[in-house]
């Protein structure tokens, strides 16, 4: 057998090599992408109902309208994501998602009533369970870079999550159980950060930990002092200032997830 007849098949290994781990490197980006619409269907089905209450008792009216409009635009463009999918399942949910999102809009758009506030916590818990149902296909426990952009995402959440129950209960939702929903939230984010703590980091993004962990023991107690305190104004200046440093955090786990 001459060299050239031998040449050949190895052009066809490289090129069977290539085209293999490239559609593997395609297949792990798209499940990361459909991974993180879930994550971010989570927040903003936090978000929206947050923004809602806010406005209602005109807080922060600019904020609140920005966050609102911004949590509808996400979830409706990660429903997309989530709907260019074969899994019959998981089309199910995404018409159910986009369903319940239709009926957001029309409830927020009407004026506010204590059933409509009701209505806005319900869907948000809708949401939430739907996002977390299709997360679960494509979580990657042993993905170690996976797992540091998810946690920042939940931190995200969990603030989103806990103000909206702050600010409602300030609008007579002070049922035991959304207190107990708030402070499991802190619990949480705690459990989190202590992760992220533990993570070695480079320069900018330690930065944005460290203003974490120097701000978190204030913020933490302006959270649970819901049944002591009002304090809207200033969970909500504080949930923005903690959402800054994830958003570094954030950026740069997503960039390492990418493999970039």
């Amino acid at each position: 057998m001459n060299k050239q007849t031998l040449f050949i098949p190895k052009i066809f290994l490289v090129t069977f090599i290539f085209l293999f781990f490239s559609s593997q490197s395609a297949a792990d980006i798209r499940s990361l992408q459909q991974l993180e619409a879930t994550e971010d269907i989570e927040m903003a089905s936090q978000q929206i109902t947050k923004a809602y209450f806010y406005l209602h008792q005109e807080i922060r009216i600019e904020q609140s309208e920005r966050d609102l409009e911004n949590g509808l635009d996400s979830i409706e463009k990660n429903i997309n994501i989530l709907a260019n999918t074969k899994d019959k399942k998981q089309q199910r949910m995404v018409k159910f998602m986009s369903f319940t999102l239709d009926e957001i809009k029309e409830t927020a758009a009407q004026p506010y009533t204590n059933e409509r506030g009701a209505l806005m916590l319900d869907y948000s818990e809708t949401l939430l369970e739907g996002a977390e149902s299709l997360a679960k296909k494509y979580i990657h426990k042993k993905d170690k870079k996976e797992k540091m952009l998810i946690t920042t995402k939940k931190m995200t959440f969990l603030l989103e999550r806990a103000t909206k129950y702050y600010i409602a209960f300030r609008d007579g939702f002070s049922d035991h159980n959304n207190v107990k929903q708030l402070e499991k939230a802190i619990k949480e984010f705690e459990a989190h950060l202590k992760i992220i703590r533990a993570y070695k980091h480079p320069a900018e993004p330690q930065r944005a930990v460290s203003k974490l962990i120097e701000y978190w023991p204030i913020a933490k107690d302006f959270y649970l002092g819901v049944e002591k305190n009002d304090l809207p104004l200033i969970v909500s200046v504080t949930t923005n200032h903690l959402e800054k440093s994830l958003a570094v955090l954030e950026n740069y786990h997503h960039n390492l997830a990418e493999g970039k």
